[in-house]
């Protein structure tokens, strides 16, 4: 294999292990909700998807993150009558980003996830912890398939019917050392092709 050849493969590594990362979900809630992606927790973002029947799964795949930017997954979710609960799992396609558990995969829960009321006048990041409403298959709800049973139905603490704001953050993964050791060694061997055409053109 010549330099050249060689430039290129490692050309192809760095961009694969750097591919785009994608985030999706399958979720419901009791009434609805619509879920959003968004750089900034103060910010509701971009839309990704909603539903307003608790009895269906909803699912969602979102366009691709940004190596290197944080995120977060907003969710504002409607009650019109109680009870009132949200339920759903989420995952990340690479370890270029990891949820707040550490790990490509989320539920929701009481532990990585923030959960207030309603703000009058839109969108307000989340400080509060939300209330356990059971494992996914808790009565009235049942089980949703694409949820894990471990997932738990979750909701804002303030019980009283309306608006409940929910949101996680997702990390960008620090590179590893080898991964900047690989881009180097890309860089060099580029440079070396480089420099032997300008050599074979003297």
């Amino acid at each position: 294999m010549n330099i050249r050849a060689i430039a290129i493969a490692v050309g192809l590594a760095l961009s694969t292990s750097a591919g785009a990362t994608t985030l999706s979900g399958n979720l419901t809630a009791d009434n609805e909700f619509k879920a959003y992606l968004s750089t900034s927790d103060s910010v509701l973002g971009a839309f990704l998807g909603s539903g307003a029947n608790w009895g269906v799964t909803y699912s969602f795949t979102s366009g691709n993150l940004t190596n290197g930017q944080d995120y977060y997954l907003h969710i504002v979710a409607q009650d019109w009558g109680r009870p009132e609960a949200l339920i759903g799992q989420f995952s990340l396609s690479d370890a270029n980003f990891k949820f707040d558990n550490g790990t490509q995969s989320l539920g929701t829960d009481t532990v990585n996830w923030k959960s207030d009321t309603g703000v009058w006048g839109g969108w307000a990041a989340p400080t509060g912890t939300p209330v356990d409403r059971g494992v996914n298959g808790s009565g009235p709800w049942g089980f949703h398939n694409g949820i894990d049973a471990s997932t738990h139905w979750i909701w804002s603490q303030n019980y009283d019917q309306g608006t409940s704001y929910f949101s996680t953050k997702i990390t960008a993964a620090v590179p590893e050392p080898e991964t900047y050791g690989m881009l180097l060694a890309g860089l060099g061997l580029m440079g070396l092709v480089a420099r032997r055409r300008r050599n074979d053109n003297v």
